[in-house]
């Protein structure tokens, strides 16, 4: 077996990718780079740069956090579009604390999971300019697929579901 089509198994017993050590490394900090960038653009509100920043072009993106139905896009255009819509912000209105995140490689692909616990405000600030609490904050499981795209790990399928029901501290949007 030659050096490019041997892989090694990891303890779930999954092919953990190309077997080459120094690319795998590299691969994954590109991706980390990308899952990581995803989230603190999102908190900057660059909407329209988030796109091909983060995603493929046919990315498959999916929410299950709000309420009613899976909020679903189809490729990184039509995310961006709607991350956009409510226009430019003050300040920033959301925040994501990222934590356990993994990578696995199954079949050659990069799988990251990962916890998110984001703070939403509806205003940040109370009328006399005082921080005021998130309104409320969701705990979600991010999974993610990457695959390489014009030299780049990106994204190109999303899921984030709940993980301990839709809101951990105060109200749910209405």
């Amino acid at each position: 077996m030659t050096q490019e089509t041997r892989t090694e198994r990891d303890i779930d017993g999954r092919e953990p990718g190309p077997a080459d050590p120094l690319a795998i490394l590299m691969a994954e900090r590109e991706i980390y780079r990308t899952f990581y960038r995803f989230f603190r653009m999102a908190d900057l509100g660059r909407f329209t740069d988030i796109g091909t920043a983060c995603f493929t072009r046919d990315a498959l993106i999916e929410y299950d956090v709000m309420p009613g139905p899976t909020q679903r896009f189809h490729g990184r255009d039509a995310f961006a579009a709607f991350m956009s819509a409510g226009g430019p912000r003050r300040e920033p209105r959301v925040a994501h604390v990222v934590g356990q995140t993994t990578i696995d490689w199954i079949s050659g692909v990069p799988h990251v999971e990962a916890y998110a616990t984001v703070y939403h405000w509806a205003a940040t600030r109370t009328p006399l300019g005082e921080h005021r609490p998130a309104d409320w904050t969701v705990v979600g499981l991010v999974q993610d697929t990457f695959a390489q795209e014009d030299g780049r790990w990106l994204i190109s399928r999303r899921h984030v579901e709940p993980v301990a029901g839709l809101v951990a501290v105060g109200t749910a949007p209405r």
